[in-house]
């Protein structure tokens, strides 16, 4: 008898509450093409536990760049799409395993979203990952994928797990265990288990998923965790309703929730049927605001309305598109907590975890040269101007250092009398405030490295104003002479939080601040609010 192939399979566990009776909240219907149902004998032949979607032929786009340039008839050329979703039970669980595009039936909010990872993470060997991705918090959202040409530890990723949330990872179990195992919100592992005995091995899985041994070498995980309680979720979500009535969007943006290639799409911009809007570099949430009246922005809305990515090869092409919702990011206090909606989950911050975070923030010294107040409005660049003028001092914003090739960076903003190179960012500005840590922790270090870039830097602020160029080092490694100084102008909006900072930017400062600790260089910062 020949060995039965093994199959690649996707499992998703489904919330807690939502059974078989309930299949309007798992499978969502799809935009084009008929959804089929069908009873599973092996699980009951009286209820409905396969949902598929028939393939349809689609003729490229691409294909009429060329046909009009050949003599005779083209080859006939087709792609075709097909889904399926099998509801699986595991003892008091529900499991959806999906089969090719099925993933986009499963309504997500029906579905754990750390079911795969976690499972991974308690069923690896944590020295055999092949992979990782990650997403950074801060304003900007950075996504990170990451792969090894030889089994590794977790350690050779060089991720920093103060502000690398992991979201997905692929590794081998120990020779008795489950295999090789991909895991994000669904877990994918190779198995010829036939079909009646699927729901032995979907209670295996959970058994994998409630297990804690992920502690003994990934236990940062736990310092931001997905919310899983529905009641809590609810109430967050009707935050996250309120504030988009109000417009009060301090904590809030937009952000593509997974990588895409950006040299593949011209734009986005947002579904409103037939209305349109011009394409945008980045989706914002100003522009989706203007566009949706108060009353219209509602949870069902939020998850149906779509960021559209608009191909760089055809304007008329979609390249992808997501849920408003999946690309919120959103950061707020309920109940005591702090929580993060990202990627269209809400994320728990630790409290041991945002302690230590505040603590080290507050620790900071705050720069003591006396900064003037911006005007409400003041643009970045004029601010820089008027406060180096103020202080006496040297405005270097917008003048820029070759850094090799086509890229180059600034020294600083402001080049202070006492030789502190500060740096300045106007809060909710385009700019984010991770560009302000990178900017100051990258023009240092180079400082301290890159004996070109010292003598670039120094001939740049010679040509400017040579009284200021014996305030820069002379050799490289002199970091008694260095001291950086991270400025934020703000409305004030947060006067609970260490320099108005939002949560994930304090984790930013502190990750900027110990790396110019580590290399001796002295760091301060300074909260300056706009004028009433």
């Amino acid at each position: 008898m020949s060995k039965a192939k093994k199959l690649r399979l996707s499992f998703s566990l489904l919330k807690p509450g939502i059974d078989f009776d309930k299949t309007e909240e798992i499978v969502e219907p799809p935009e084009k093409g008929e959804l089929h149902s069908y009873a599973i004998k092996a699980f009951s032949e009286d209820r409905d536990s396969l949902f598929l979607r028939a393939s349809h032929q689609v003729t490229p786009r691409w294909l009429s760049l060329v046909k009009d340039h050949v003599e005779g008839d083209l080859v006939a050329i087709f792609g075709a799409s097909s889904s399926g979703v099998l509801l699986v039970p595991a003892g008091d669980d529900l499991l959806a395993v999906s089969f090719g595009y099925g993933r986009h039936l499963l309504r997500k909010e029906a579905v754990v979203q750390d079911f795969g990872l976690r499972v991974v993470l308690n069923e690896i060997d944590p020295t055999l990952i092949k992979s990782v991705d990650a997403r950074t918090f801060d304003e900007l959202l950075i996504h990170t994928k990451r792969g090894v040409s030889k089994d590794s530890p977790l350690s050779a990723f060089d991720l920093d797990s103060s502000k690398d949330l992991l979201r997905a990872v692929s590794g081998r179990s120990a020779p008795d265990g489950l295999g090789s195992l991909s895991g994000s919100a669904a877990l994918t592992l190779n198995t010829d288990v036939p079909l009646p005995q699927l729901p032995q091995l979907g209670q295996e899985l959970t058994d994998a998923y409630r297990s804690e041994r992920y502690k003994e070498n990934f236990k940062e995980i736990d310092q931001v965790r997905g919310e899983q309680d529905p009641e809590v979720i609810s109430a967050l979500d009707d935050r996250l309703i309120e504030a988009l009535r109000t417009e009060d969007m301090t904590e809030m943006h937009l952000a593509i929730p997974e990588a895409v290639d950006w040299q593949q799409i011209s734009g986005v911009r947002f579904s409103y049927g037939r209305r349109r809007h011009d394409p945008m570099p980045d989706p914002r949430i100003s522009v989706y605001r203007e566009l949706r009246p108060a009353e219209k922005i509602e949870l069902t809305r939020l998850r149906k309305d779509r960021v559209i990515a608009i191909s760089a090869l055809d304007e008329e092409e979609i390249y992808d598109k997501w849920r408003v919702y999946d690309c919120l990011v959103f950061e707020i206090e309920h109940e005591g907590e702090l929580f993060v909606l990202s990627g269209g989950q809400w994320y728990r911050v630790e409290e041991a975890f945002r302690e230590e975070v505040t603590a080290f923030a507050e620790s900071v010294p705050e720069l003591e040269l006396e900064m003037p107040e911006p005007e409400l409005e003041t643009k970045e660049s004029a601010y820089n101007e008027a406060a180096a003028t103020a202080l006496g001092g040297l405005c270097l914003d917008e003048q820029t250092v070759p850094l090799g090739g086509v890229d180059r960076t600034e020294l600083c903003d402001i080049f202070s009398p006492d030789g502190t190179f500060i740096h300045v960012k106007k809060r909710g500005a385009s700019s984010t405030l991770s560009h302000l840590f990178a900017q100051g922790t990258v023009s240092c270090e180079l400082l301290l490295s890159d004996r070109g870039f010292l003598e670039d830097a120094r001939a740049l602020v010679e040509k400017t104003n040579p009284d200021f160029v014996d305030l820069l080092p002379e050799q490289l490694g002199e970091r008694d002479r260095l001291k950086v100084a991270y400025v934020v102008l703000s409305r004030g909006q947060r006067p609970d939080r260490p320099y108005g900072l939002p949560f994930f930017s304090l984790v930013n400062l502190r990750g900027a601040a110990q790396r110019l600790e580590a290399a001796g260089v002295s760091v301060f910062m300074k909260e300056v609010k706009e004028a009433r």
